[in-house]
């Protein structure tokens, strides 16, 4: 009963987290093999200072880009839409994607890609029908390492959404045990009509353990899938030669 009640009072913020994680994940993946490949297989001027330029990106502390961002999303308009949401995850997690697929694709044999051009494949077909068929551990690592990343994440929510219809899991439980928090401290508040109403609209103790144990779920249903393709991936450059 008590998962029940608490799938119903989260079944709509599952869906937005899903549908968000699956489009910010293909953004991500596109960005991350295209950047990679090109800085592994091409040659064109000013490569080396590009990818010195990416990877400083990692050094920059995410709180500096909070307001950049907003100022971003504000001009671009989409404020209490998904987009607000997909488009910073996007640019802000396929750094590492484009790192790690750079990796990766260097250490594929040059002897493939001098065949398929022999053969007369052009650089889509390459990328296409030989990179992405045997790159799948990279994939997998970055895939699961952004889909935790987003399963944790709740800010970005509090910044650009306003409506209670477009609310993640993930924020959605922070409002929870804020407010349950909230009516804990103000007893007096509690007793008041408007903590009734608050109350009334909040799962109790049993049902609020079922709907952390519900939040959890989409990640650890996630990882056995692409376990072996994770390890795979975290010792991509490790061994070389």
């Amino acid at each position: 009963t008590n998962f029940t009640k608490a799938f119903e009072f989260v079944k709509r913020p599952i869906l937005n987290s899903l549908y968000i994680c699956a489009l910010s994940l293909l953004g991500i993946l596109i960005n991350a093999t295209l950047s990679g490949y090109a800085f592994a297989r091409l040659r064109f001027r000013g490569k080396k200072a590009m990818y010195s330029i990416l990877v400083a990106v990692l050094m920059v502390p995410a709180t500096i880009t909070i307001v950049p961002q907003f100022l971003i999303v504000s001009k671009l308009g989409i404020i209490n839409t998904y987009w607000a949401l997909i488009l910073p995850y996007i640019g802000s997690q396929q750094v590492l994607g484009v790192i790690l697929c750079r990796t990766a694709f260097e250490q594929m044999p040059q002897e493939l890609f001098d065949a398929a051009k022999i053969d007369g494949a052009s650089e889509f077909r390459i990328y296409g029908q030989i990179i992405l068929p045997i790159s799948k551990p990279a994939l997998a690592t970055i895939g699961l390492f952004t889909a935790i990343a987003y399963f944790s994440k709740w800010f970005e929510v509090l910044m650009y959404i306003d409506d209670r219809e477009l609310w993640t899991i993930q924020y959605m439980l922070q409002r929870v045990m804020k407010d349950i928090q909230y009516l804990r401290d103000n007893p007096d508040i509690a007793m008041s009509e408007e903590g009734i109403a608050m109350l009334a609209n909040l799962p109790n103790e049993s049902a609020k353990m079922a709907l952390t144990v519900i939040t959890m779920t989409p990640v650890l249903a996630f990882y056995p899938f692409f376990q072996k393709y994770f390890v795979k991936g975290l010792t991509l450059g490790a061994i070389k030669g």
